[in-house]
């Protein structure tokens, strides 16, 4: 029977972790903070190949290096929990500065005695931001509490692994121990690639939770309470015989294309003047709802000329080419209108004859407008 060692687990866990966390938390759900986490993953995994990479051609220098990029994960991890709070500045270059000063010491310095400072160093610097993750997390809403528990946990536990390995170092030097090379605290290694290996799975369950159900709960939330709202508004209307009202299902056309033709930071930018441009186009008065970054459902109380000239007003504003654009390229919207009067002020059959109308438009090419004929 073969034995497996703690390297060969630490890459299959890292791979997996980064699959996982791109496949299914930053492509469905596109954030600054998922992108963040997704670099975390990734960055962790190619250092569990340098890892595997060192020891096939027996390189003391790349083994050394190679637990640099793995302690800056815990670092990116706290950015992107610092991202999603939306605290500025988010601390990302600081971070990557740092830990590649670690990197390259690490390196330099596998083969003498100060190895073991610098390797406590760092550790102790990965240990800080694992504590600060733990603060950023401790203060999530309480719809996520739970989900960040084993994170959490993960986080301290790393945080008194720490203070161990610094205390191991005092007593090794109070006893007159000499400088440390890599080979001479190469017994630690199984430990740390084991503990990076459960944090790694730590990480995972809680930051795809958070992207994923934690935001579709509240999500599902908050659909709910603008249902409630859109449909008291036209409840009322009808009493009073208004008719001019609306609900416009407005969609970013081609959102796919776009964000693999861009980082998931110029996509959160695009969403974001997607956001602001419809905000700014709509009156006061109307109710806009965000089904997702690039799809919003708006409750607008016009008459019907006023409606074709804010949707012509909305679909020119979104398609102009600014010079500060995350994307160089010409957006556009498809969107779909049906009256109150079509469904009877019935919120629910007006949301899904306007999204009928907004896929019609679509179809037809993009970057057009659509009215509803039919009720849903």
């Amino acid at each position: 029977m073969t034995t497996v060692d703690v390297t060969t687990v630490l890459v299959a866990i890292a791979t997996t972790c980064t699959i996982v966390m791109i496949g299914l938390g930053f492509l469905p759900f596109p954030s600054r903070h998922a992108s963040i986490w997704s670099s975390a993953f990734t960055t962790a995994m190619i250092a569990s190949y340098l890892l595997v990479t060192a020891d096939t051609i027996d390189s003391t220098t790349l083994r050394a290096a190679a637990n640099g990029p793995i302690l800056c994960a815990t670092g990116l991890l706290w950015v992107g929990l610092r991202a999603r709070r939306g605290r500025e500045p988010i601390m990302l270059f600081p971070v990557i500065i740092v830990f590649s000063l670690f990197t390259l010491l690490l390196g330099f310095t596998a083969t003498t005695g100060w190895y073991g400072l610098v390797f406590r160093t760092a550790f102790a610097a990965a240990g800080v931001c694992s504590a600060l993750a733990a603060y950023e997390l401790s203060r999530v809403e309480k719809r996520l509490r739970d989900l960040s528990l084993p994170l959490i946990v993960a986080t301290l536990a790393f945080a008194t692994l720490t203070l161990l390995l610094l205390v191991d170092g005092l007593v090794h030097v109070l006893e007159g121990g000499a400088g440390q090379t890599e080979l001479d605290i190469i017994g630690l290694r199984s430990m740390n690639e084991l503990v990076a290996g459960v944090y790694l799975i730590c990480a995972l369950i809680t930051l795809l939770s958070i992207s994923r159900g934690g935001d579709a709960q509240h999500k599902t939330r908050e659909i709910s309470d603008f249902r409630l709202l859109a449909q008291d508004r036209l409840d009322r209307a009808k009493a009073i015989g208004d008719k001019w009202w609306s609900v416009v299902d407005v969609r970013l056309d081609d959102p796919g294309e776009l964000l693999e033709a861009s980082s998931g930071h110029a996509f959160d930018r695009v969403t974001s003047r997607f956001a602001d441009d419809i905000r700014s186009v709509m009156p006061p008065e109307a109710d806009i709802h965000a089904l997702s970054p690039t799809q919003y459902v708006v409750l607008l109380p016009r008459p019907d000329t006023a409606v074709r000239a804010t949707l012509s007003r909305l679909l020119e504003r979104i398609a102009t080419v600014t010079d500060q654009q995350a994307i160089p390229v010409r957006l556009s919207a498809s969107i779909g209108v049906a009256s109150a009067t079509l469904a009877d002020y019935d919120f629910v059959r007006l949301c899904a004859s306007a999204a009928d109308a907004a896929e019609h438009a679509q179809v037809s090419g993009g970057d057009r407008w659509e009215r509803a004929v039919f009720a849903s």
